[in-house]
């Protein structure tokens, strides 16, 4: 019988390629186009709160439609979802290339984000799905492996393509791996779904969650642009969309927000932590080129090579990680993260105009030890609490709160920014935040501290 565990090796890996070129996206997009939201703002002469919505928007759809897309996967067929994400962000790339202005770059990304939401959640659950039970850990390090590797050429790629052809050619160059992605998945990848539970849509779940998340980023996000009775509406009604989620999902069968993964300590405690750290990441990506391209007056290629800094010891750290991964000792692995981003960003308060390439080096190399030691165990031990027939709904369940983290991340850091004139000092008053952020983290990670055994007397 020709199931996923025994299928001819070498088809299996044309279908791990397949998968993995997808994740890889993933990164590649989001590294890429952050390196060079200078550039494009200053060709397109679009303001930054635009660009910050260029990217908001992106992490608003991830966050409304990350569970969703696991459930439909669970229902549908996870390869079929999978292909929609692809085609989602490739036109997502296609339309960016093309804009002319700040709505153009908000709508491309719309799709991306999209594309995204479904990338993430469901390349995890068909990746998992390809190994038998006991390689489950393995599984869950090559997806982490694959992202990160991305994410560290991302900063250098996008340098080099905005430098050479410019900066539409850096959405437009990951096309191709779209394409690649499609032809391998269509042709190598085997269909997998949720058998165990029937196929029932918690379609009011769904809809609760998008209006719960919707209205709690744009309240978030916008707090000082609305009138402060806008913003009490929009929490309001953040607060009884998610109460609503809950009581939905105590009532029905197979809810789209499952109770047993929110009263899971370590799966609760794990969602947390990546919160944070994706709540430091989409921050830092975001504002570091700004940084290092309007404070500091470098190149966007000079800014691709700083950042590799960041992206390198993830791309390095990650496979070791996930080779020495051990559940009893997820949590010194986390812990140590944060500490190390602690560090990072109360060096980064210190930069200013006249900071040298050393000391920038140093502070970012710090950030990019503590992303590696954070994400990939955080990912494995939310991952490993439940069976396989579940990978779906609690891979986009864990993304779901750790995109809300980015999406934060974005919303307060940025607009803290924002607020702060001149631009060095809103950064310094940012970086604020980060220390709280990664204090946070740091918190986080002792409840996955397994509790001691107690021994027989």
């Amino acid at each position: 019988m020709n199931t996923l565990e025994n299928r001819p090796s070498f088809t299996k890996l044309l279908s791990i390629i397949g998968i993995c070129s997808g994740c890889i996206v993933i990164g590649l997009v989001f590294t890429m186009v952050n390196s060079i939201i200078p550039v494009i703002q200053q060709a397109l002469d679009v303001p930054l709160h635009q660009m910050q919505w260029m990217m908001m928007v992106f992490g608003l759809i991830n966050c409304a439609l990350l569970v969703t897309s696991g459930r439909l996967a669970d229902m549908l067929g996870r390869k079929k979802v999978f292909l929609v994400g692809l085609i989602s962000s490739g036109i997502g790339m296609f339309i960016g290339g093309l804009s002319q202005s700040g709505t153009g770059l908000i709508a491309s990304m719309s799709f991306a984000g999209l594309g995204n939401a479904i990338l993430l959640p469901v390349s995890q659950a068909m990746l998992v799905s390809e190994y038998p039970e006991a390689q489950k850990s393995h599984a869950v390090g090559i997806w982490a492996t694959a992202i990160a590797c991305a994410m560290a050429l991302g900063p250098l790629v996008g340098g080099v393509i905005s430098v050479e052809f410019g900066w539409r050619w850096v959405f437009w160059s990951v096309i191709p791996v779209f394409i690649l992605s499609l032809i391998l998945t269509i042709s190598f990848s085997k269909d997998s779904k949720n058998t165990v539970d029937p196929p029932i849509g918690d379609y009011k779940g769904m809809a609760l969650l998008g209006v719960g998340l919707t209205t709690f980023v744009l309240a978030a996000t916008e707090f000082n642009r609305f009138h402060w009775i806008f913003t009490l509406v929009l929490s309001i009604i953040s607060l009884m969309a998610f109460l609503g989620l809950w009581k939905n999902s105590q009532k029905i069968s197979h809810p789209i927000l499952l109770p047993q993964l929110i009263r899971n300590r370590t799966f609760l405690s794990a969602s947390i932590g990546s919160a944070c750290l994706v709540f430091y990441i989409w921050s830092t990506f975001f504002l570091i080129p700004i940084y290092l391209q309007e404070v500091r007056q470098l190149s966007s290629l000079d800014t691709g090579l700083i950042m590799l800094a960041i992206t390198v010891p993830v791309g390095i750290l990650s496979p070791i990680v996930g080779k020495n991964y051990q559940a009893h000792k997820a949590w010194l692995f986390v812990l140590t993260g944060f500490i190390c981003l602690v560090i990072s960003s109360t060096l980064q308060g210190i930069l200013d105009e006249s900071s040298n390439i050393f000391l920038i080096t140093i502070t970012l190399l710090i950030f990019g030890v503590g992303y590696g030691l954070i994400f990939g165990p955080t990912a494995t031990a939310a991952i490993s609490t439940v069976p396989p027939h579940k990978a779906g709904i609690a891979s986009g369940s864990f993304v779901t709160v750790q995109e809300i983290g980015g999406t934060l991340g974005l919303a307060l850091v940025v607009t803290t920014v924002r607020l702060h004139t001149p631009l060095l000092h809103g950064l310094q008053k940012g970086d604020y935040v980060l220390i709280g952020i990664s204090l946070i983290g740091c918190i986080s990670s002792l409840f996955l501290k397994p509790p001691p055994t107690k021994t027989p007397r």
